[in-house]
């Protein structure tokens, strides 16, 4: 197998035109020695992203307007890691805050990058088994939920029907139905 190699960083500038879209541009050397400068990369943040099941095997989703997207999206419950927060710790509160569901026991199913050549984004996939609403959602001000409860073994016809179209949501349950595949029977 041929060893591929990393670009080097010579330099790096912040231009990000908000707080809510982090831009970078950087400067950079191939492994063949070519300077490329102008080659632009956003720090997003990492996102936990939950697939949350009652006991009647039911995945929780969340219905919302995504403005990039233009469309109201149904998606996995999911939020940025906040500074000081692990992945799991965020998972479970993102669970809370935007379902009234409460994780008991939380399974890393792994990560994945969403964008790896542009972006800096891990999304973290956690399962959670066995949720119960404890609370009310606890929404941020730019949110709007609706909590969707969709039988798993009807994931795969969701997404088919072109209903479940998120590419984390959909990468996120599938590495949850390869590591949990009775689940989804």
């Amino acid at each position: 197998m041929r060893k591929i190699e990393k670009w080097r960083l010579l330099k790096e500038e912040d231009i990000s035109p908000s707080h809510w879209f982090p831009l970078f541009k950087h400067k950079v050397k191939l492994p063949n020695g070519k300077i490329v400068d102008g080659y632009y990369i956003s720090k997003l943040g990492d996102v936990s992203m939950v697939v949350a099941l009652t006991k009647k095997a039911e995945v929780v989703f969340v219905r919302q307007y995504k403005h990039g997207a233009g469309e109201v999206i149904l998606e996995l419950p999911a939020g940025r890691i906040r500074k000081g927060n692990t992945p799991e710790e965020e998972a479970r509160m993102e669970l809370e805050e935007e379902t009234g569901y409460i994780a008991k026991k939380v399974e890393l199913l792994g990560f994945m990058f969403a964008e790896p050549s542009k972006d800096t984004q891990k999304t973290y996939g956690f399962l959670v088994r066995d949720v119960e609403i404890q609370n009310e959602q606890n929404l941020d001000e730019t949110e709007d939920i609706e909590v969707v409860l969709i039988p798993a073994r009807k994931v795969d016809e969701k997404i088919s029907e072109g209903e479940i179209k998120a590419t984390d949501t959909i990468a996120i349950l599938r590495l949850a139905q390869l590591k949990a595949p009775d689940i989804f029977q």
